[in-house]
């Protein structure tokens, strides 16, 4: 198996946390987990994907976070993460078995997530260099994710200009004020998590 990172937890703890959480991974996943963080923490001596405070809490907040939007998607349909940056939680969607379009317009993370996608051998997962109000979807792809790149609210109407009606965006936030018209959502648990928070489903 890959070896992972000096800064995740030990193996036995991980599988605990995934079972903490609901999420059934394989071990070929597991390893490419490893193989993905190995790849993001030596771009990121060269290019800045993560800042120096993360790399110690990339299994706790940025994995395992990043699963758990895969229980509010439908795994038989592509999925548009918007402004993907660094690859969460888009890439780990990929190696979840999600098809995933990765939209990233900074050229130099466009680059580092398509490289990643090559190097873990992701051939359901798509980088394209463009902003969301820029990308022109086929017909059929209906599901967005989004993680702190702007507001939902913001979102949802480019969402509805490019992909119409009946899409739906899965977004983190710190917390839910009750006036949210939303779908679904779930309460992120901390720990395992080192911070909590919702992920929500909004509908178009």
């Amino acid at each position: 198996m890959t070896p992972f990172p000096l800064s995740f937890p030990p193996l036995n703890a991980m599988i605990n946390d995934l079972e903490e959480i609901g999420a059934d991974i394989d071990e070929r996943q597991l390893e490419l987990f490893g193989a993905f963080a190995g790849i993001l923490l030596d771009r990121s001596t060269r290019t800045n994907l993560i800042g120096p405070g993360e790399r110690t809490r990339l299994w706790s907040r940025h994995f395992l976070e990043s699963i758990q939007y895969g229980f509010l998607l439908n795994k038989g349909r592509t999925v548009v993460d918007i402004g993907s940056g660094n690859g969460f939680p888009g890439v780990v969607l990929a190696i979840l078995g999600f098809r995933m379009i990765l939209l990233e317009p900074r050229r130099k993370r466009y680059l580092f997530l398509d490289y990643a996608a090559s190097e873990l051998g992701l051939d359901n997962c798509v980088t394209v260099p463009l902003r969301l109000e820029n990308f022109n979807p086929e017909d059929g792809v209906k599901q967005f994710i989004a993680r702190a790149v702007a507001p939902p609210a913001f979102l949802l109407a480019e969402i509805g200009k490019v992909a119409g009606k009946g899409s739906k965006l899965v977004y983190r936030q710190s917390e839910i004020s009750g006036k949210e018209e939303y779908e679904s959502y779930i309460k992120l648990s901390c720990p395992p998590l080192d911070r909590g928070g919702f992920l929500v489903q909004y509908r178009v």
